[in-house]
């Protein structure tokens, strides 16, 4: 039966976000990396306002614009305090009808990129630690992505099993590894893939973790003239990783359960991927694959939607049982408090069964989720 109306009683969200306090690394670190640290400051490279600094030189992105603080206040103001403040964040979940949700970065997104290898990597400690104890008000809820940079493997390594261990129920990692580093095919990286793999813990790629800058990051009228061309980069960062390193790059192979999350890319570009890996696949001088190529994306691949519209008509193609529908929570373009709705129109016209394992099922089996307790 097709229907508008979304019927499903249990919605999961496989890509909301936490929303670290400003001071979360000044406050953990303190004066060891001095004014290099992530933090919040009051004008930026001559703009006026306030800002988010990356930790990254010539960096920061414009607070106002990233919570989008503009009509409805009060809803902006919920929307801040749950991301730092996990029992509020409950009840707004509650009273929105969601049951769980995976929690991403937002501030740490950025951690990746940090130039300073001792930064990057205490950056991203002080936030692991952060997310657990956030998810801790509500474990069966609230399952937290710690963020783990691999370029230094053996560090990365003890970082996966000491956060696994704490609680966290995915590692996301950067697209690209930072400039300079192996590219991910290299058999370096091989015991983070196994450690994951080993734990079944899956494996995000989130939009802005990579090497193409942030448009929220460019200001002024010269800058913001990159922006067209930087948006479009972003989305189109996921597909070569994913084909030259994963697929061809042989990870897939060595680690054949090892599953990566595309987290916010959409989805609708996965068909003519397969299309386009399927035809590499001929290129005379390759490795040999175990398994045709587009399989690897079948088998090895979820891939989130927020708001994508041709996702819901091209399901069978990119694979039903491989989309996660996610909220963005608590980012203002949310659909906080009308998410059935907004479900509701972006996969508007299929069978129910479908949307099911797209707003809930496909989440439930990657992570491991136990229904029941929701």
């Amino acid at each position: 039966m097709m229907t508008n109306h979304l019927a499903t009683s249990l919605i999961i969200s496989a890509d909301s976000h936490v929303l670290e306090p400003g001071d979360l690394w000044t406050k953990a670190l303190g004066s060891r990396f001095g004014d290099a640290l992530p933090r919040i400051v009051n004008g930026f490279d001559g703009h006026e306002g306030t800002f988010f600094y990356l930790g990254r030189p010539g960096e920061a992105a414009r607070i106002d614009e990233l919570v989008n603080a503009v009509g409805d206040d009060a809803r902006v103001n919920e929307l801040v305090q749950a991301g730092s403040d996990p029992v509020f964040r409950m009840k707004l979940m509650k009273a929105d009808g969601v049951s769980a949700e995976v929690l991403n970065p937002t501030f740490a997104l950025w951690v990746p990129r940090i130039p300073d290898p001792a930064m990057r990597r205490a950056c991203a400690e002080v936030f692991n630690d952060w997310i657990v104890e956030y998810c801790a008000a509500a474990p069966q809820r609230l399952l937290g992505v710690a963020i783990v940079p691999i370029d230094d493997v053996s560090w990365a390594v003890k970082e996966a099993e000491r956060i696994v261990r704490r609680g966290a129920r995915g590692i996301m990692v950067p697209t690209q590894p930072i400039d300079g580093a192996a590219p991910y095919r290299s058999i370096l990286y091989d015991p983070f893939w196994a450690i994951a793999e080993e734990a079944r813990v899956p494996v995000t790629l989130h939009i802005v973790t990579g090497r193409v800058r942030d448009p929220f990051t460019y200001h002024g009228a010269d800058e913001r003239g990159d922006v067209p061309r930087s948006f479009l980069e972003l989305f189109g960062e996921a597909a070569p990783v994913l084909a030259n390193e994963f697929i061809f790059g042989g990870i897939f192979d060595r680690f054949p359960k090892l599953r990566i999350f595309l987290s916010e890319y959409d989805a609708s570009w996965l068909p003519i991927l397969k299309y386009r890996v399927d035809r590499i696949e001929k290129f005379p001088g390759l490795t040999t694959l175990k398994r045709p190529a587009r399989a690897y994306i079948d088998e090895n691949v979820f891939v989130g939607i927020i708001n994508d519209p041709l996702a819901g008509k091209l399901r069978q193609e990119i694979g039903v049982d491989r989309i996660m529908w996610g909220s963005d929570f608590p980012h203002p373009p949310c659909p906080y408090p009308h998410t059935r709705e907004r479900i509701g129109e972006i996969l508007a016209g299929i069978p129910e069964a479908d949307r099911t394992a797209i707003v809930s099922g496909n989440v439930t089996r990657l992570y491991g989720i136990e229904a029941a307790a929701l």
